[in-house]
């Protein structure tokens, strides 16, 4: 029976340790989202995975930060950013105490500020959402502040009944 609970932990342990990025720790208390479980909830997903790993970073640049809404087709760099209904702006601004909700976040030049404060402030969103099947979506997701924006491109993947995110390669080719 040892050898069968043995066996059974390498493959649970191998299945843990695929290539997919890491939830980010949340506080104890944060109420879960059910995005990464909601099958119609691939591009929450990866805007909940965004947040969260900002909020796990030591050096935050920002001291407000807000979330948009997931925009499928062209991106959205010269519009101003849409809002998330009010059901999932509520459920992230309780799983993460320090996000804000984006009618805080105002354009400023090429970024963003606290428009109650003036601080620096940056709006995390997903762009061009496209998904190849039921079980496999792409899109860019991050950050634009008052700098450099931090998006990056990511595969979103249905496996074993949530959506499982890993960085996609942008394949270019310098000349």
């Amino acid at each position: 029976m040892d050898v069968v609970k043995s066996l059974s932990l390498l493959v649970f342990l191998s299945l843990a340790s695929c290539s997919n990025l890491p939830r980010y720790p949340v506080p104890a208390s944060a109420v879960p989202t059910g995005f990464y479980e909601n099958r119609d909830t691939p591009g929450l997903a990866l805007l909940e995975y965004r947040i969260a790993r900002y909020f796990a970073r030591s050096d935050r640049p920002y001291p407000t930060v807000c979330a948009a809404a997931v925009q499928r087709g062209e991106g959205n760099d010269e519009r101003d950013p849409a809002p998330l209904s009010p059901e999932v702006e509520e459920k992230l601004l309780a799983r993460f105490p320090g996000l804000s909700a984006l009618t805080h976040c105002k354009r400023a030049g090429v970024g963003y500020e606290d428009g109650r404060t003036g601080a620096a402030a940056a709006v995390f969103d997903v762009h061009e959402i496209e998904c190849r099947s039921p079980d496999l979506c792409s899109a860019w997701a991050g950050s634009l502040g008052d700098g450099p924006h931090g998006w990056s491109w990511y595969w979103i993947e249905w496996k074993r009944g949530a959506w499982r995110l890993r960085e996609r390669e942008l394949d270019i080719v310098v000349t």
